[in-house]
């Protein structure tokens, strides 16, 4: 084996075999899937059914509610109707008779003027359940004076009242469906993992190369191999020791998520349970009929979601981005004696990459976004900001190419110039590098 087949091999087992990476490998994939299944069996509505007490004395609701059988709120959720007065909250919340109840609606005379209904509860429901309520007494209410100031019939004004249902689809692809929410959610989650794969490991890229000049071993090690090697080899080596760890996390996080939803979210593999109304996803719904959609959030990604190409382009733009950082990080750690005077030098590689977390995160709502284009075709960018243009579909192919041969290219010129302060820098000791002698060392032959 060459020498940088050995520096590539000592520094991958070296980082592997300590209990810190097996702790992290195997800790962060059982946390991220508890985390999801938490926030998973957070958003479910608990069996426990929900009494509604209306109280209307007026009669403005008639004792009808608009309801939908197919929703799945309507199983969780029993509407009352009280035609006399309460005369304060103390008797609602205190009154033997309305103990069976969880939730008052209080429709009094200064309802009409004041446009506010008072809902008083007696433990703080689901944002969900406060909408449906919310949602069918106001449709309720809303009809009411509508045909008290009007002429046309109750049967006109439903018709009037019917919901549009506006899909904003893709031109090219009219017959698909709008995962755009689904898409960039994916999106910005593989631009924060790829920011932090190549902010964390190529900060390790320079605490390796500060060590080993502060411990003086680099004198041995440059005695027998040459400067550009012991550089690539260490990042070669570090790079490889993340992509390990982010393929034993995926596999980790497959098999967790697959066994949560065999075992225990077990109607989420049943079609029959895909259906679900509209409002369930936050929407405000005032009309008479629900229009249902598919709620199976996983369902939707996998079916709006490229994977393999998320996959390899995560690889390649994380190879990609890690090679160019971890080269300008091992420059810094063979400027510096220790990693306290690293602070001032790492501030402004790392803002292009707090910028493109910046950018991707704006680009969920606007994908198409010209800055977007941009920011995924520069190389100090691109391998936090394509991530989300790719999940949302929005790259061209031209696009796509010319960024990966930017990235890698931009990667060969500074590794050379990299290359060039390493060779110098790693033998200096006792002060800090100014700018001038880095220049110096960059025209050093």
């Amino acid at each position: 084996m060459n020498n940088l087949g050995l520096i590539i091999n000592r520094e991958y087992t070296s980082r592997v075999k300590k209990k810190s990476f097996l702790i992290l490998t195997i800790l962060v994939p059982i946390l991220a899937v508890g985390f999801m299944f938490g926030a998973m069996w957070l958003t479910l509505e608990k069996d426990k059914k929900v009494n509604v007490l209306i109280a209307d004395p007026a009669g403005w609701c008639n004792a009808q509610i608009f309801q939908n059988p197919n929703e799945n709120l309507d199983k969780n959720i029993e509407f009352s109707f009280y035609e006399n007065y309460i005369d304060s909250v103390d008797v609602f919340m205190n009154g033997e008779q309305f103990q069976d109840y969880d939730i008052l609606v209080w429709l009094t005379e200064k309802v009409p003027a004041d446009r506010r209904v008072p809902v008083f509860y007696r433990e703080q429901p689901s944002l969900k359940t406060e909408h449906y309520i919310q949602n069918r007494v106001e449709a309720r209410l809303m009809e009411y004076f509508a045909l008290k100031k009007t002429n046309i019939s109750k049967e006109q004004y439903r018709e009037i009242k019917q919901s549009f249902d506006f899909k904003f689809l893709d031109g090219s692809d009219p017959t698909g469906s709008d995962y755009s929410s689904e898409q960039a959610g994916v999106g910005f989650a593989f631009a924060i993992l790829t920011y932090m794969f190549i902010f964390i490991y190529s900060m390790q890229v320079m605490r390796g190369v500060i060590e080993e000049k502060t411990n003086r071993v680099i004198e041995v090690l440059i005695s027998s191999v040459k400067p550009f090697q012991l550089m690539m080899g260490k990042i070669i080596g570090i790079g490889l020791v993340g992509l390990t760890q982010f393929v034993i996390w995926l596999i980790l996080s497959g098999l967790g998520m697959m066994l949560i939803r065999m075992f225990i979210f077990t109607d989420m593999n049943d079609p029959g349970n895909w259906n679900t109304d509209a409002m369930n996803s936050g929407l405000v719904e005032t009309g008479f009929e629900s229009q249902s959609q598919s709620s199976d959030l996983v369902y939707l990604i996998f079916e709006a979601i490229n994977w393999p190409l998320m996959l390899t382009s995560f690889v390649i733009y994380f190879i990609g981005g890690f090679l160019l950082y971890s080269a300008i990080f091992a420059a810094i750690g063979a400027m510096v004696d220790s990693e306290t005077d690293t602070q001032q030098l790492v501030l402004p590689v790392t803002a292009p990459l707090i910028l493109s977390y910046i950018v991707a995160s704006m680009m969920i709502s606007n994908p198409s976004s010209e800055i977007g284009t941009w920011f995924s075709m520069i190389p100090f960018t691109s391998p936090v900001v394509m991530m989300v243009r790719i999940a949302q579909g929005t790259t061209e192919s031209w696009q796509y190419i010319v960024s990966v041969v930017l990235l890698f290219g931009t990667f060969l010129a500074t590794t050379w110039l990299a290359a060039k302060i390493y060779r110098v820098g790693i033998l200096m000791y006792g002060k800090k590098a100014s700018w001038k002698e880095v220049l110096k060392w960059i025209r050093y032959k």
